[in-house]
C-alpha cells in the first residue's frame, strides 16, 4: 500500500525522469497533477505534483502488517 506525504527530500537535489498526467485534480486550483519520477544516487522518487500551484506529494510504500 502506499500514500503520499510532504517530501522527505529536496526535489531541487533531483535528477527528472518522467512524467505523467493524472486523474487526480489539486485541492487548490483544481487542475491535474502529475504522477512524477525522480532519481538520485541510484534511488527512484516518485511524487504527485501540481506544476501551478508548485505543491509536491512524495509517494511512500508502506509495508502491509
Amino acid at each position: 500500500m502506499s500514500r503520499y506525504i510532504t517530501p522527505k527530500v529536496d526535489v531541487k537535489e533531483l535528477i527528472f525522469v518522467s512524467e505523467e498526467e493524472s486523474e487526480i485534480k489539486c485541492g487548490k486550483c483544481n487542475k491535474p497533477m502529475f504522477f512524477t519520477i525522480y532519481y538520485k544516487e541510484k534511488e527512484t522518487y516518485d511524487f504527485l505534483v501540481c506544476q501551478g500551484c508548485e505543491i509536491y506529494m512524495q509517494r511512500i510504500i508502506l509495508d502491509d502488517d
